[in-house]
């Protein structure tokens, strides 16, 4: 061990720098390191805090959220992180269920809509700018439940961390939705049952956000409060994406307003 540390040069008091945190015990990087710590470590390491941080998500999003508002940020991966990793794996099980469906020969139709030039091109911004439009949920949430949950007194960055926790979640039941349809290539599925999942998740994903809500606010208020509280988030919301539209949709017609088709899943 040196006296002071190989990376920043600060002096070491203790088994990691106090000033960038490495360890203060470095070696030689042997054959044997190499092969079992830097590739194999590196490349199948899972870090803890990920898996704790998407279980806390799932279970008690709210609570979750406050506790690290409050401070206790150790055990916590960065839920803006781990938000785009978890849309990276949807993007790619997507890909991956759509390469395996053509190559069993079944049929998939890129493009089933022939659109006209204004469909065109809201479908390119909603593919293209997609990571932006799912991140869109957490300013739209933020500012709505620091309206309408004033009492422990968050202010709207403190928000947007419980709206982060929440949408983390969301992605979560998204991507586990994104995987069931993977037996579809082992026993396809009916038309009915397709719909019945899609549906499912769907229900399960607006009973949740509601349950994240719930969790970090409803010691806060009464049975009664918290309810319209929460019929008032997803209304505010419900509103706000319809804004959202409305531009959109002017854009993307000259403000003309003419027919438009939207397949944001084409």
């Amino acid at each position: 061990m040196t006296n002071n540390c190989l990376n920043c040069e600060k002096e070491l008091v203790d088994k990691y720098c106090a000033g960038c945190g490495q360890k203060a015990d470095t070696h030689r990087i042997s054959f044997k390191n190499f092969i079992f710590h830097d590739v194999l470590h590196g490349t199948f390491h899972i870090e803890r805090g990920m898996l704790f941080t998407a279980r806390q998500a799932l279970t008690r999003p709210g609570k979750a959220a406050l506790e690290y508002i409050s401070g206790k940020r150790k055990r916590y991966y960065n839920v803006f992180y781990l938000i785009l990793i978890t849309v990276g794996l949807m993007l790619f099980f997507r890909h991956f269920y759509e390469e395996l469906v053509i190559g069993q020969g079944r049929k998939f139709v890129e493009n089933p809509i022939k659109l006209n030039e204004a469909s065109a091109i809201i479908d390119r911004m909603i593919s293209q700018k997609s990571k932006i439009i799912i991140f869109l949920f957490v300013p739209f949430a933020a500012l709505n439940s620091f309206l309408l949950f004033k009492r422990k007194k968050l202010n709207l960055s403190e928000h947007s961390i419980i709206a982060g926790m929440v949408l983390l979640g969301i992605l979560l039941f998204s991507l586990f939705g994104n995987l069931l349809w993977y037996f579809d290539l082992i026993v396809p599925f009916s038309d009915r049952f397709a719909n019945t999942i899609s549906i499912s998740i769907i229900a399960l994903i607006l009973i949740y956000i509601a349950y994240g809500y719930v969790n970090a606010f409803g010691i806060d208020y009464s049975k009664i409060g918290i309810a319209y509280r929460i019929l008032l988030f997803f209304s505010f919301i419900f509103l706000e994406i319809m804004i959202l539209l409305y531009l959109l949709i002017g854009f993307a017609t000259h403000w003309k307003f003419g027919e438009v088709t939207i397949t944001p899943f084409a």
